[in-house]
């Protein structure tokens, strides 16, 4: 018999931290609901110096480091349930697989439904591949990872050689050819996800999620993501072995050389405008990020698990567990928000806001969310699309 592990063996700390990584996921989201893609280079360099503050800070301590922690903690959750349930391996690969499919076909929900930007598909279909190395040594595991995060940077010169090689463009060309065939050529981004037609704010989204996967070709998300899963997994396996839970001795220098070059690419593109661009500038901007986005994660983690010792910021941290408990659901739920506020399904406020107002928005998304999950689970035992989740996956046991 295998089954959900009941409320009193959850590690606290892992929901808070997840918790807290939905904050920064939510600041890292916003700017692109409020706007920030319908902007030329050139119009965000020439944003008032208020909204280039706040852009700048969240590109600093932010933009990268929050999914990073997100795929980690998604790891570290692979890890901890293969542990407990080393010993019926066949079932557990089963398991995990309908666990995997259950959460890629709520991640093409709301990929082609309710925002392109989703995160849920690729994790799914990287998840998928953690059953291949659930045997492999803590050794195996972090040289892996390692590659793994660092491909993206030798990608990236390779999509710079080859950038003018059709396969780039396939999917951005049917996109646009379909788009001219729908009668939207002639509308601005900004028009089709601000039309008062739900029709044209619907299909701008699908014509939008039909191109993600050649960015994330581009980008070499998918091995950054699975590098972030496989650290994760590397230090649970580390702590277990130690029997030490949550200790990252380094954290420190992790964090100071996260915060270093995160500064670093925040300026870059405070400078140019963009995050990515295939020339040399492009090639230094990549390289920093890709450094500086897993650095300053296992920063932000190793801190959290230190500081979690004391009893008082303990107390402070576990503010957010109500929310890392109903990630999932808190997920799509505040994407689901934001484009009922920024889309024109709801108030179309796309480029009305300012940039500045990103944190106070997104505390008051949290606050809301807050409210709601820890009356949900004052009643119920897990969230409602996790309930779902879990129900789906242990059905046979």
């Amino acid at each position: 018999m295998i089954k959900p592990v009941s409320k009193h063996n959850r590690y606290t700390e892992l929901d808070a931290l997840r918790g807290f990584a939905l904050f920064g996921i939510l600041l890292a989201n916003l700017y692109s609901f409020m706007g920030y893609n319908t902007y030329s280079p050139t119009e965000i360099t020439t944003l008032p110096t208020a909204d280039r503050s706040v852009l700048f800070m969240i590109d600093w301590f932010v933009e990268g480091k929050f999914y990073s922690i997100f795929s980690m903690l998604f790891g570290m959750g692979f890890a901890l349930q293969a542990i407990r349930m080393e010993k019926s391996q066949d079932i557990f690969t089963a398991y995990w697989s309908r666990r995997m499919r259950l959460l890629l076909c709520i991640g093409l929900f709301h990929m082609f439904l309710v925002w392109h930007g989703d995160i849920l598909t690729l994790y799914s279909l990287m998840g998928m591949l953690l059953i291949l190395f659930t045997n492999f040594s803590k050794r195996a595991l972090l040289y892996t990872s390692i590659f793994l995060l660092t491909f993206p940077i030798f990608n990236h010169l390779l999509v710079s050689f080859t950038q003018d090689a059709s396969f780039w463009s396939l999917l951005s060309d049917k996109s646009n050819n379909w788009r001219q065939e729908l009668g939207l050529g002639d509308f601005s981004l900004l028009e089709l996800r601000t039309s008062d037609n739900a029709d044209e704010v619907f299909l701008i989204n699908v014509l939008r999620a039909i191109t993600r996967p050649i960015g994330y070709l581009m980008s070499a998300r998918p091995a950054g993501v699975l590098g972030m899963f496989l650290l994760g997994m590397f230090l649970i396996k580390s702590w277990n072995d130690s029997g030490n839970f949550g200790q990252l001795k380094k954290w420190p220098i992790f964090f100071i050389i996260g915060c270093v070059t995160s500064f670093g690419y925040a300026w870059t593109k405070y400078v140019s405008g963009t995050p990515y661009a295939l020339d040399d500038f492009g090639f230094i901007q990549s390289v920093i990020y890709n450094i500086s986005a897993p650095c300053f994660a296992l920063g932000i983690v190793g801190a959290f698990f230190h500081y979690w010792k004391n009893e008082k910021i303990q107390k402070l941290m576990t503010f957010f567990t109500p929310l890392g408990r109903m990630a999932l659901t808190n997920y799509l739920v505040q994407n689901s928000l934001a484009v009922m506020i920024f889309f024109g399904y709801g108030l179309a406020l796309m480029r009305q806001i300012p940039f500045a107002y990103i944190p106070v928005i997104a505390s008051l998304i949290l606050l809301a969310q807050w409210v709601f999950s820890a009356y949900w689970l004052s009643r119920y035992r897990q969230g409602p699309l996790e309930y779902l989740w879990r129900k789906y996956a242990y059905r046979d046991y």
